[in-house]
């Protein structure tokens, strides 16, 4: 933009003093010389408009891009509607800017081209007027037709490295990225506005020093766009990092506080149902059979408030009767609510000492065949127990002590099988997260608790009490100007349409004889409609307009009005002044700071002085003082310190085969051989002592 402005300008300094030169030495011609020149200033002023609006629809271009971009951001991270139809609007932003700028250039080039045809017209001129049909552009009577040359040769010169860095920007760019498109387009570009300008000059030789060097400027701007680029990818990239990060710390948290939270609930629970300190003990059984199975923890518990009513005086007995039910569920593949009704019908009919139809169907109906087991159990075919069942000649313990047998010998094994499945690891992945979470929540909780007992405390005191009263007046100021409003409007409304008149003091002089007058005009107005007049009405409708605008601007010059909006005032400058006073507001200035460091920040936070004005790196520098096996990778960062060694590679290998200068010798060791085996466990005990030795410079 820069460039093609430079060129243009300079346009507008010499083409009109230099028509103005050719009518003075052309008098015969002055009036079409005249002609040239007003039309020539009419083009430099659309171009000069034109050019300013170009800079300006470049900043606006830039902007909206950016904000195109984090529009897409937000898209991506919440997928809200409201963050989709953001990007909508930025979208549509974008594109409109472009092509608003594609015309203004498109206007731009036309301005440029009805200038080169005054400079054959001039042309054309000059030969008229000294006969010659040919002029030299070096000579006085073709002087204009050389400026003007010159100038298109510029712009034409201009015009070919846009088509040509155009055409770079799409074709190098599919092949080899946007960025390198870039690069290769900006310095074309700069190629040919350096041409344009090196035309102007020398044509020749400068045109080509002038491309030259303006391909290596447009060079330097293709790169420093790149870098722009690639800027901004790392900033959005260590950023996503540094929310990634925060926003699995605040779901951990709070999914752990709430995990913590129904556990203290379940503890107070199961010891009320199992006894204290019982109920602990149980839960912890049920957390570990949860990890240890596709079984979440909330459907254990669902399923032990089933038994307990029936096994509660043995907790024992309820973790085998779930495990039972867990292989079988698992094995038929019925859903944990249905394994939770199954175990309410195991303890109803152990607490009623029954084994009713009704209850063994709930078994029977999701697939596990307890008429079966009981007529193996009892050598009856199925209709012999079904008639037991009828006659109610099975007891209901002896029916889950036969049922859970059979499930232990038919499913026994189920749900490890499960357990080994996408969806067992799954959910057993989920239930090692939930205790991670757990102990995170746990830990906010108790700590929380102090927090939460002692604001409990202070708001049922007297500083309750105090915001009480602070609240109560509040709420009565605000219905009382929020009346006071009302109250404005409905009686300007009251005086203008009916007549009346308004409350003592409630409105200024002014004020009322502007409603008497309104008043008048409604009742004029009022008449010319009843007389058939369209107009009067739109007359009406605005006087009501007028009487709610006066109302509304007389309650806002009210002095109750003037009162709140000077306490706001205050109340801002306040604040501000507290703010300034302490360093809070730093904080979050310092952390958006921290976000716009891109990848120079990154460099230069990577080194560090030694204390000698000597720059070292810092980051990706490790400290092994206690040694490092091996080397990496070449260039690899290390902070060394006094007395440590650093080994060639060749030495290294030496000492790893257990050689070096001078070397091991052992000594003043006594070493037991009970058995055979001791040999081997001592020999590779001292290979292991004796390499990490070597590795840290002990010996040698």
């Amino acid at each position: 933009m820069s460039r093609e402005a430079s060129i243009l300008l300079t346009l507008r300094d010499q083409y009109s003093p230099r028509l103005q030169q050719l009518r003075s030495a052309n008098a015969d011609l002055g009036r079409e010389f005249e002609t040239l020149r007003q039309r020539a200033q009419a083009y430099e002023t659309r171009l000069s408009g034109l050019i300013q609006q170009q800079g300006r629809l470049q900043v606006e271009l830039a902007d909206a891009k950016r904000a195109l971009k984090e529009a897409e951001k937000a898209y991506r991270d919440t997928g809200s509607a409201a963050d989709a139809e953001a990007l909508t609007r930025a979208a549509e932003r974008y594109e409109s800017l472009r092509t608003v700028l594609r015309e203004t250039t498109d206007a731009s080039r036309d301005a440029q081209n009805a200038l080169r045809e005054l400079e054959n017209q001039a042309d054309r001129l000059a030969r008229q007027e000294s006969g010659n049909p040919n002029p030299d552009p070096d000579t006085t009577g073709g002087s204009s037709g050389g400026i003007l040359r010159a100038l298109g040769q510029a712009g034409a010169w201009n015009l070919l490295g846009d088509a040509a860095s155009q055409w770079a920007n799409t074709l190098v760019g599919s092949a080899f990225g946007s960025d390198a498109g870039s690069l290769f387009s900006s310095a074309l570009a700069g190629a040919g506005s350096g041409a344009a300008i090196g035309s102007m000059i020398a044509p020749g030789i400068g045109t080509a020093i002038g491309a030259a060097l303006g391909g290596l400027v447009g060079l330097a701007g293709g790169a420093a766009q790149t870098y722009e680029n690639q800027d901004e990818a790392f900033k959005e990239y260590y950023q996503q990092l540094y929310e990634q990060g925060q926003s699995a710390a605040e779901e951990s948290l709070t999914s752990g506080s709430a995990t913590a939270s129904q556990r203290e609930l379940d503890q107070i629970a199961f010891n009320r149902l199992l006894g204290d300190g019982v109920g602990t003990t149980y839960l912890s059984d049920l957390r570990s059979l949860a990890a240890e199975t596709p079984m979440e923890y909330s459907d254990l518990t669902g399923m032990s408030r089933a038994l307990a009513t029936g096994f509660g005086d043995s907790p024992e007995r309820m973790l085998q009767l779930m495990e039972a039910i867990g292989d079988a569920g698992s094995a038929v593949g019925v859903t944990a609510q249905d394994m939770t009704m199954m175990a309410q019908a195991m303890s109803r009919m152990q607490g009623s000492g029954k084994a009713s139809l009704e209850y063994l169907n709930i078994l029977q109906e999701r697939g596990v065949n307890v008429i079966g087991m009981l007529a193996d159990a009892y050598g009856k075919t199925q209709g012999e127990i079904y008639d037991m069942i009828s006659k109610g000649k099975i007891k209901g313990g002896d029916a889950v002590d036969i049922i859970q047998a059979g499930m232990e010998s038919m499913y026994g094994g189920a749900m490890e099988t499960m357990a080994q499945t996408f969806e067992g690891l799954t959910s057993t992945l989920e239930d090692t997260m939930t205790e991670i979470d757990a102990a995170r929540g746990n830990s906010y909780n108790e700590t929380r608790k102090y927090g939460l007992q002692a604001e409990q405390k202070a708001y049922d005191g007297a500083l309750g009490d105090a915001i009480s009263e602070l609240n109560r007046i509040s709420g009565n100021n605000t219905a009382y100007m929020e009346n006071l409003s009302e109250q404005y409007t409905r009686e300007a409304l009251e005086a203008v349409l009916l007549g009346e008149d308004t409350s003592r003091g409630l409105f200024t002089d002014d004020q009322l004889q502007a409603l008497q007058d309104m008043r008048g005009e409604f009742v004029q107005a009022s008449a010319d409609y009843e007389n058939g007049s369209y107009e009067a009405g739109i007359t009406m409708d605005n006087l009501r307009r007028q009487a709610e605008a006066l109302g509304t601007a007389a309650y806002e010059s009210s002095e109750a009005y003037l009162m709140v909006h000077e306490g706001e005032l205050d109340l801002i400058e306040s604040i501000r002044g507290l703010a300034a006073s302490f360093d809070g507001w730093r904080a979050e200035y310092d952390l958006q700071q921290a976000f716009t460091k891109g990848l120079a920040g990154a460099v230069m936070s990577a080194f560090g002085s030694d204390g000698e004005g000597n720059q070292i790196r810092k980051n990706n520098a490790y400290r092994y003082a206690t040694g490092l096996g091996r080397v990496p990778y070449n260039d690899f960062p290390a902070l060394l310190h006094e007395d440590e060694r650093v080994l060639t590679a060749a030495e290294a290998r030496s000492y790893n085969r257990g050689g070096g200068a001078g070397g091991v010798t052992i000594s003043g060791n006594t070493f037991v051989v009970r058995q055979e085996s001791d040999i081997d466990a001592i020999a590779s005990s001292l290979l292991v002592k004796i390499k990490q030795a070597g590795l840290a410079g002990a010996y040698g």
